[in-house]
Formats: structure tokens, C-alpha cells, sequence
């Protein structure tokens, strides 16, 4: 495809601030909608070749470009997937093109601005249909598609949200007309003697010539023992703070994220079940998707397929990633080499490409062993003659 098409394909639906904007601009799903998109745009996707006996090869050719270099002459690989997943979590659907040169090599990987489609068929095979400034079909294998809330044609174009969505947007407004508003009644002064007519406002106009015009700048004031103030007791603003915050949990909740996840203050368990879901199922699909539509059925066949990165996320705390290469390398399941590759050193010498040793996975001869003990505060070592089975 030319340039001055794909230019005309991105510019013929709608924007991403245009679609669910009442939902987008409430600042709390905002931040969780961000949270979930900028999660996965910093997972890694690899193109590997990996057989049913756990050989990996990881593959340095056109497709790794575009998943690791340079997704499309716009956008980087975390800045295309954190927009692709935002799109799926206001619209329901994302669909991505992808463009191939002449040679059928991979070029780049392009979000389409649509946000529902139609399905149909032609002759045999299934096609897909958007509906923007003109309609526009495709071969529906030659569409990436994402999609949450799975239905049989289009997808669910309307949040269950919407209930929610008024009440806190009619809150938060009504809280910032109140902060804006210097005019509501706290209070009602009373004058001691009773007072009619005339004698009353030429009372009002005494107390506005003492009180109300007079310098203040400390919050206090004064006036005669011949008033008296009764306070209304009325609060400041109607919002209510325990339901804006119960909705607000209640929509975390719809995206999958919490309170904690939110504010940086959740459990290891708390992160973890975060990483399980949401995150888990969308990087899942995307890995389905991108290995069906990116790969021949005889390519798939000789285990070429998308493969994510998930370990960094799996393990989030300091303590937990230093315990779990501690068990990886005392485990022989990864070597020193490996370990300083995944943390962002330069490669070791190559001794640590060797796996330590470990004495629980070796087997003895039958037979007696002599165990030595350790030496003694002097620091002598005597040997022990206590025979080992």
C-alpha cells in the first residue's frame, strides 16, 4: 500500500479523544485507562521460533524490527501499543494494519481510527467492514483485531458504564460550581430587638459599614453585642465523598485495576493478581493475533509465532526479582551470563555461561562418603569420619 493511502486510511474514521469522550474525560478512568495501556506498552514482543521441546530461537529479521525498533514511521513500539490499548479499552475493538513491501517482508504495524466494523463474506472468505467517512473492507485476515467484550458482529459498542459515568461527572461538577461559588449561606444574624421597616435596614446598613467593608485579612471579625449569629450548619459543598469514591472503585473494578494499583501502594499480591488480569488476557490475545495474521499457516507450522516477555512484570519488587534469579541461578535453570543479560549488564567472562552446580541434582554411587566438617572458631578444620549414605 502507498503512503498517500494509509495516510487517507488513518484519516478516515475518528479520533481517539472523539470516541467514549464522556467516559475518557473523567480523570480517575483516564489514569486507569493509562495505567492498563502503559503496562502493556512496556511489555517486550519477540518473533521466535520455538519447538513443543522448549528450544527458543529468537529471530532478528523484518518482524522483530517492527516489534522492537520501530513499529511504524510514527510510532515506537510503546507509544503504538499504548495507544492500540487504550482504543480497546474505550471502543471495545482496536484493529491494526499491517503493511508489507514488495518482497511480502513486514514494514510496519498501523492503528486503524475506527471503532466498530461489520462482518460479512465474499464468496468464501470473511471480510470486514468499517463504515467511517466511506466504507472500506479488507480481508478480515489481513486485520489485526483486538477486541473486549467478544460479540458476533461489531462487538459491544456501548460501556456498562454509563450510569456511573453521569453520576461522577455530575458530581465533580457541582463540586467545582461550589468551589467557585462565595455566595452560599452559612449563616443568618439576628438582631436582639425586634426591628421593622426602616429601623431594620438602617440597622443592615450599619452592621455592612463595620463588618462587611471593613479590612480583614486574618478570616476574623466583629460585631455588636446587639446581634447575634446563628450558624446554618450546612456543609460547604454537597458532594459526597464515600459515593464519588464507591463509583469510582466500582469503575477501577469494570478495568481491572485497584485503588492501590492506582496510587503505587499495592501488595506483591495485589500486583500480582493485577498482572493476571487485566494485563494476562489482552497480551494473550495480542500474541494470537499477531501470530495468526503476521505468519502462513506453513510458517506457524515451523513454529514461527509472536512471544511476550512477561518475566519484569511478573516480578515487580526489588526483593522479589533478587529471590527469583537467586532461584534461577541455584535452580541451574538460567546461568550468570543469562542473568546479567536480563538486568541490563555487559556479558561476563565466559565461565558464568556455565550453570552453577548443585548438590540436590546429583546422584552418588552407592557406597561411603567421609562428610568434613568446618573448622572450629580457631579456624581449624577437623574432618569427620561420619559416614554419608
Amino acid at each position: 500500500m502507498t503512503v498517500s493511502k494509509i495516510i487517507n486510511l488513518l484519516n478516515g474514521g475518528s479520533s481517539i479523544l472523539s470516541v467514549s469522550k464522556n467516559l475518557y474525560d473523567i480523570p480517575e478512568i483516564r489514569t486507569a485507562i493509562n495505567i492498563i495501556a502503559e503496562t502493556i506498552g512496556s511489555v517486550p514482543f519477540y518473533h521466535v521460533r520455538a519447538d513443543q521441546e522448549g528450544n527458543i530461537d529468537y529471530l532478528n529479521d523484518h518482524v522483530q524490527y517492527v516489534m522492537s525498533v520501530r513499529t511504524n514511521p510514527l510510532q515506537g513500539p510503546q507509544v503504538f501499543w499504548t495507544h492500540t490499548i487504550t482504543k480497546l479499552l474505550l471502543c471495545n475493538n482496536a484493529y491494526i494494519f499491517p503493511d508489507w513491501d514488495e518482497n511480502g517482508n513486514l514494514r510496519a504495524l498501523y492503528p486503524l481510527p475506527f471503532t466498530t466494523h461489520q462482518m460479512g463474506m465474499d464468496g468464501d472468505h470473511l471480510v470486514i467492514t468499517f463504515n467511517a467517512s466511506r466504507e472500506l473492507t479488507f480481508p478480515y485476515d489481513d486485520i489485526i483485531h483486538l477486541q473486549r467484550f467478544p460479540a458476533q458482529n461489531g462487538g459491544e459498542r456501548r460501556q456498562a458504564t454509563g450510569n456511573y459515568t453521569q453520576m461522577i461527572a455530575a458530581m465533580e461538577e457541582q463540586a467545582v460550581k461550589d468551589s467557585a461559588n462565595s455566595d452560599r449561606i452559612a449563616a443568618i444574624m439576628q438582631f436582639k430587638t425586634a426591628l421593622k421597616g426602616e429601623a431594620l435596614k438602617k440597622k443592615l446598613d450599619e452592621f455592612k459599614e463595620l463588618f462587611m467593608t471593613s479590612e480583614n485579612t486574618t478570616g476574623f471579625g466583629m460585631i455588636g453585642g446587639d446581634y447575634e449569629v446563628k450558624n446554618l450548619d450546612l456543609k460547604k459543598t454537597p458532594l459526597n465523598k464515600d459515593l464519588l469514591e464507591s463509583i469510582v472503585g466500582y469503575m477501577y473494578n469494570y478495568f481491572g485495576v485497584s485503588k492501590g494499583i492506582i496510587t503505587h501502594s499495592a501488595s506483591e499480591l495485589e500486583y500480582e493478581q493485577y498482572i493476571e488480569y487485566p494485563i494476562k488476557p489482552i497480551i494473550w490475545q495480542i500474541e494470537e493475533e499477531l501470530t495468526y495474521k503476521l505468519f502462513s499457516r506453513t510458517e506457524i507450522g515451523r513454529y514461527n509465532k509472536i512471544q511476550a516477555e512477561l518475566v519484569d512484570l511478573e516480578i515487580s519488587t526489588l526483593s522479589a526479582k533478587t529471590a527469583f534469579y537467586k532461584e534461577m541461578v541455584y535452580g541451574t535453570i538460567m546461568n550468570r551470563n543469562e542473568i546479567r543479560k536480563r538486568i541490563g549488564l555487559k556479558r561476563g567472562p565466559a565461565e558464568l555461561d556455565k550453570f552453577l552446580g548443585n548438590k540436590n541434582f546429583e546422584t552418588l554411587e552407592p557406597g561411603n562418603y567421609v562428610v568434613e566438617k568446618g573448622g572450629e572458631k580457631d579456624g581449624q578444620e577437623t574432618p569427620s569420619s561420619e559416614p554419608a549414605v
